[in-house]
């Protein structure tokens, strides 16, 4: 029975959670899961707090639920009016209508929110306490995520250096374009004169020939280079990969080849290092990765799909434990 649910089970499904952030933290630290865990455990605290000091609290639960539908409809129309003007510079992209359908989502949940609420009832409760508790949590996520992709964006490379490997990315024509074009300017900023132990850097442009390419990135790549300055000699072209994984697959090999004792660092776009970080650790690649900077109007659009493909990366067990979201959600709505 209800009555036999200890005082604050939404508290104590908090404590667990983030006892076990803090245990994963420690034995797998470069783990999105870590940041899932405490998620979960923030979620669940703000379940206890929603449920069972409404009453007591009365004005202080009303100004944080206003606070959380003002917080939710801005990112909703910021990720609508984002997508809109993407569309409308580089037209109806895949991932630019992701990112209008995102926005879309979010504030359409805060519809079924505002119909539940006048619905009203016990049924009409619960499912309302179910349905921000879940669009909380990935809101949560997402903000987390974002900070990870901020503080994984400006790091630097470290000293000793031998090898860039820059990464490839759309191009225009034959030459690389503005997103290309920022990763090359940050691998040729870690070749400059001022930057100590990064004599006689290699440059290795990962990247094959698209189906809508009329040359491979690493041939465009490497023209740029050329044009900056840099010799040919201090050039490798890697120009079979596909995706991020044949990126790295593919230019350690080369490196390899050529011989043991080399550094690299991975350069790509500040939203990617995380990703590319894990792809690199799990193909047993040792590389460092630093970020390119990107334009602020393609940023969020970038993240959001980045943020998409690091849940698809670890999907089972992320999805695992998301259902234990389950488990304070119900309570919850039992103590109602």
């Amino acid at each position: 029975m209800v009555r036999d649910v200890p005082a604050y089970p939404e508290y104590l499904a908090a404590a667990v959670f983030a006892a076990g952030g803090l245990v994963h933290a420690v034995l797998a630290p470069h783990r999105f899961s870590t940041a899932v865990l405490f998620c979960l455990a923030v979620t669940s605290a703000g379940l206890g707090v929603s449920a069972r000091s409404a009453e007591a609290h009365h004005t202080v639960a009303a100004v944080l639920a206003v606070l959380a539908l003002l917080g939710a409809l801005a990112l909703g129309l910021l990720l609508l009016v984002d997508a809109v003007l993407l569309v409308r510079r580089y037209g109806p992209q895949t991932p630019l209508l992701a990112t209008g359908a995102a926005g879309c989502a979010v504030l359409a949940v805060l519809g079924l929110d505002a119909v539940l609420y006048a619905v009203g009832g016990e049924v009409a409760g619960g499912l309302m306490v179910a349905v921000s508790a879940a669009a909380g949590y990935l809101s949560l996520l997402f903000l987390v995520f974002t900070g990870y992709v901020v503080v994984r964006g400006r790091s630097s490379p470290p000293p000793g250096t031998t090898h860039v490997v820059v990464l490839g990315a759309g191009l225009d024509g034959d030459r690389p374009g503005p997103l290309l074009r920022r990763r090359l300017e940050r691998a040729l900023a870690v070749d400059a004169p001022d930057v100590p132990d990064t004599d006689s850097l290699t440059f290795v442009v990962s990247g094959g020939q698209g189906d809508d390419e009329v040359v491979s990135e690493a041939d465009a790549m490497a023209d740029y280079l050329r044009a900056r300055g840099v010799p040919s000699d201090r050039i490798v072209r890697e120009d079979r990969s596909v995706n991020t994984r044949q990126n790295l697959r593919f230019s350690g090999a080369l490196m390899e080849r050529a011989g043991p004792g080399h550094r690299a660092t991975v350069v790509t776009s500040g939203f990617h290092v995380y990703r590319t970080t894990l792809l690199a650790r799990r193909a047993g690649v040792p590389v460092d990765v630093i970020g390119a900077p990107t334009s602020p109007a393609y940023w969020l659009s970038a993240t959001l799909r980045e943020f998409a493909a690091v849940l698809w990366l670890d999907r089972l067990p992320l999805v695992g434990l998301s259902l234990l979201l389950a488990v304070p959600v119900a309570t919850a709505v039992f103590a109602h």
